[in-house]
């Protein structure tokens, strides 16, 4: 009986100590400190950077531009770029004099950083190739119902329209950038028509995948839209990696499919997962608060 005490005294006291290492490296590490059970981090402690990460932001009007050269500028990186947006959806009419005004300001805010401009429909597109400024280098050609005139669900039409908009892009010099929304990557109202990204990505200079809805559903369904979509790389070889989007938002009437910042984070964090390292990050008017949280939490530190 005297052994066994003297065998427990000291396997309890390794435990205590243990156990008082444990709590103390907990409360070191960074934390989660609000946010939805949706993220998919809401038991997580751990919050690691995201140190490599380059983001595109979008941005649609003269106040948005403004704040990414005021309030964001501390935060955005090298690697980071811009994506101008008009003329989308397709019933607006597009603003080329808008586009070279935002491109020249964020130009003379940021000289060595890419900025790109964005519409809906091919008639704009050829638009805008014709008229940017030579501060942007590529166009963003959106196709989705109700943005694009073009818009088809049969994947053959598809690709031509791409294939289009790439003619467009490069006779001016320009790169082509194609914008598909992501309902066809899994959803069963849309997976018969037999969409692959991957051919998509085939005949455009890059790919930006519009899976913002995967992000606000949940982390997994987020997971599993980007797998199907790198599996279909994979098996068209195609050079290179795809882009995915993700929307932070709070007014859901102005900003569909869009999530805080903590949910943002933990899309972004399957994407370094899978070793991607770039975001497409659009986000709600008077949202910018959310965006340099969302900075914040993948590891930017305000510069002075």
């Amino acid at each position: 009986m005297f052994r066994t005490r003297k065998v427990v005294a000291p396997l309890l006291l390794f435990a205590l100590v243990i156990a008082i290492a444990a709590l103390l490296v907990d409360t070191a590490m960074p934390t989660i400190s609000s946010g939805s059970e949706n993220s998919g981090l809401a038991l997580a402690r751990e919050y690691p950077t995201l140190p490599h990460l380059n983001i595109t932001f979008a941005a649609n009007s003269t106040a948005e531009v403004e704040s990414l050269i005021t309030t964001d500028q501390p935060y955005i990186r090298a690697g980071d770029s811009f994506d101008l947006d008009s003329g989308s959806p397709s019933n607006l009419s597009l603003n080329l004099t808008a586009i070279n005004y935002w491109a020249s300001l964020l130009h003379a805010a940021y000289p060595k950083t890419a900025i790109y401009a964005h519409t809906s429909g091919l008639a704009h597109f050829a638009t805008l190739a014709a008229g940017v400024n030579r501060d942007i280098s590529a166009i963003y050609y959106d196709y989705e119902p109700g943005y694009e005139p073009e818009f088809t669900r049969n994947f053959t039409q598809t690709v031509a329209d791409f294939v289009n908009a790439t003619i467009i892009a490069h006779a001016h010099g320009l790169q082509s950038v194609g914008y598909p929304f992501g309902r066809p990557i899994d959803n069963p109202g849309w997976t018969k028509y037999h969409w692959d990204f991957g051919k998509l990505a085939e005949v455009v200079d890059q790919l930006v995948v519009q899976t913002q809805r995967y992000c606000q559903d949940n982390t997994s369904d987020f997971q599993t839209a980007t797998s199907i979509v790198l599996g279909q790389y994979a098996a068209d070889h195609v050079a290179g990696s795809p882009i995915f989007q993700v929307t932070l938002g709070i007014n859901a009437t102005v900003t569909p499919n869009q999530v805080d910042p903590q949910q943002a984070y933990a899309c972004a964090r399957v994407l370094t997962n899978d070793g991607l390292r770039s975001l497409f990050l659009w986000w709600g008017p008077g949202d910018n608060s959310g965006v340099v949280q969302f900075l914040r939490d993948i590891g930017r530190h305000a510069r002075s």
